[in-house]
């Protein structure tokens, strides 16, 4: 009972003192081959990185940095022009890391610190993702088009790599909700463009990042962005739903809201005013292949008259819907449904079979149906004349 009477007072009066410290973190390096080499301590805030401090390596390649944190705190080590490692500080930690300088990013330790272990499995994880990639996009580029059963096996191989990463970055996150670390893995990327977990698709893995974060760092900056984030996403999720009562309120047909080859959602509705060609399809193969080169042939005569195509691709892979977009030189709106043939919009369409398709007049109104060559070209005459 005495140890414990004293004990406590002791911890309130050394938590005291890691908040008043001015430099109560201890960050230290050992880098291979990295003698005599500027080293920059950079501090990774939610909208930016500012470089708080700098340093030069011995001749050994040791370095060292003192900083003062009141929360857990990203920071990146920089060395040279591309390499850096990226860690998270606590106060009263004592971080070193070791590592060698050619691709430290990926051949680094870390110790004294849990979390940044965690942030080094995630990038560790993502980096094997993204070679795995790389690899397939250049045997899907250098197949043929007509290679159509080689296309869809390196396809497949595709989603199996994307789903396996977006189900560790869940998994880490469900596992580790209460480390900062689940934060990093909430915004990780497979490239610029892409993230590896979205709202639209993994929502929970936002609100439970969210949640754990206020629990236990409610003034941490990446709490409060992840919180605005998230309160963001809920009014954007009502403003559509809302949007689409109206849109619904306003025409007998159904709306279709799918993402492009860049990621955008766009919407159907959001085209009125103009003659559209809604069109169902499926792109990776060779009738979809000629039925596209046919129907490029009709657009290019009319697209000058206001003419647009509304695309709606069933294809099971996305690699190969977005590679052919790119080699058929497809320059209408394109869109991709991640349902394929039990696409909720093609039943909505009463859609029963593939290549299909319906004109849709400025007014909103159907005014043709399942034309192709030179009948949908005829149509479209006495349409636009």
């Amino acid at each position: 009972m005495i140890r414990k009477n004293i004990w406590t007072p002791l911890f309130v009066l050394c938590a005291l003192t890691a908040c008043t410290n001015k430099n109560n973190v201890k960050i230290t390096g050992e880098i291979k081959e990295a003698a005599n080499q500027k080293v920059y301590l950079e501090q990774v805030n939610v909208d930016n990185a500012i470089i708080i401090d700098s340093t030069q390596t011995d001749r050994n390649g040791h370095f060292s940095f003192k900083t003062a944190v009141t929360l857990p705190t990203f920071y990146n080590i920089k060395i040279g022009p591309k390499e850096f490692v990226t860690f998270i500080a606590e106060p009263e930690d004592h971080i070193e890391l070791s590592g060698s300088l050619n691709g430290l990013s990926q051949n680094y330790w870390v110790d004294g610190s849990e979390h940044s272990l965690w942030i080094k499995l995630l990038n560790f994880q993502l980096n094997h993702t993204q070679v795995a990639m790389d690899s397939l996009k250049k045997t899907f580029s250098a197949l043929p088009v007509e290679a159509t059963q080689e296309r869809q096996q390196v396809a497949a191989a595709w989603d199996s790599i994307i789903n396996k990463q977006i189900n560790f970055s869940k998994d880490f996150i469900l596992k580790h909700a209460v480390s900062p670390a689940s934060y990093y893995a909430l915004y990780q990327k497979f490239d610029q463009d892409n993230f590896i977990l979205t709202p639209e698709n993994d929502l929970h893995s936002y609100k439970v990042v969210a949640s754990s974060l206020k629990a236990m760092y409610p003034e941490s900056q990446y709490t409060k962005a992840i919180l605005k984030h998230l309160d963001q996403i809920n009014k954007a999720i009502q403003n559509l739903k809302i949007k689409q009562l109206i849109d619904n309120s306003e025409n007998a047909l159904p709306e279709i809201n799918l993402p492009n080859a860049q990621g955008d959602t766009i919407s159907l509705n959001s085209l009125k005013g103009k003659y559209i060609l809604l069109d169902f399809t499926v792109l990776n193969t060779k009738e979809g292949v000629a039925y596209a080169q046919e129907l490029k042939s009709v657009y290019n005569k009319f697209k000058h008259n206001g003419f647009l195509i509304y695309q709606v691709c069933l294809d099971q892979n996305k690699l190969a819907w977005q590679n052919l977009i790119k080699q058929l030189n497809l320059d209408w709106i394109c869109v991709w449904d991640s349902e394929g043939l039990k696409s909720r919009a093609a039943q909505a369409w009463n859609i029963q079979t593939i290549p299909a398709n319906y004109i849709i007049n400025p007014k909103f109104e159907i005014v043709g149906k399942n034309l192709s060559g030179q009948r949908l070209e005829d149509r479209l005459k006495d349409l636009l004349k």
